[in-house]
């Protein structure tokens, strides 16, 4: 039996549990590059990087399929936590000075997140690329890998501020990912 997306979400928050670590590397490497007051967090998981954005002072709309997850942040501080289906659900309408994208690959969201920023906001995004399977040897869904340059390309109509392709350290194991930070024009 195939389960939603939100059954296999839940599923697995139950099995590892619902503490958050820290942010991602990427965000917390960038946070000089953020500025203003309201933030988005797409495919928030359990809220590492909202409840970073949070304690930078950032009122942060947190989004995720899984009700688990959004259960376990809500009620934090500057975190405004809700369940959203962003396969089936627009972005919400208010524009947002930073959005995050780490570790989700939604590519119809190429286009709508870029719309839902504020003049001068940023993106910070970062997913696994092909080479996660290709030179790493790891298991992953095709679907969900970067082409290589594809994430720079989504962002073309942005300024990069920063990007980075390859692999990283992150958590205790390598990965293939691309990086942006990337702002809408004044």
């Amino acid at each position: 039996m195939d389960r939603s997306p939100r059954q296999t979400w839940d599923a697995r928050y139950r099995e590892r549990g619902i503490v958050p670590g820290p942010p991602a590397p990427w965000l917390a490497e960038n946070r000089d590059l953020l500025a203003g007051t309201r933030a988005l967090d797409l495919a928030c998981g359990i809220g590492r990087n909202a409840r970073f954005l949070a304690g930078l002072g950032f009122a942060v709309d947190a989004l995720d399929v899984s009700e688990v997850a959004i259960a376990a942040l809500r009620g934090t501080p500057g975190v405004t936590a809700r369940v959203a289906d962003l396969e089936h659900q627009p972005l919400p309408a208010e524009p947002y000075d930073v959005i995050v994208i780490i570790d989700y690959l939604q590519r119809d969201l190429f286009a709508a997140a870029p719309a839902a920023l504020r003049p001068g906001g940023v993106i910070v995004a970062e997913t696994v690329t092909r080479a996660h399977v290709e030179r790493l040897g790891r298991r992953f869904d095709r679907r969900f890998l970067l082409e290589p340059g594809e994430l720079r390309e989504a962002f073309a109509g942005l300024e990069v501020l920063r990007s980075a392709e390859g692999i990283v350290s992150r958590g205790d194991r390598p990965r293939a990912v691309a990086s942006i930070v990337a702002r809408r024009s004044s």
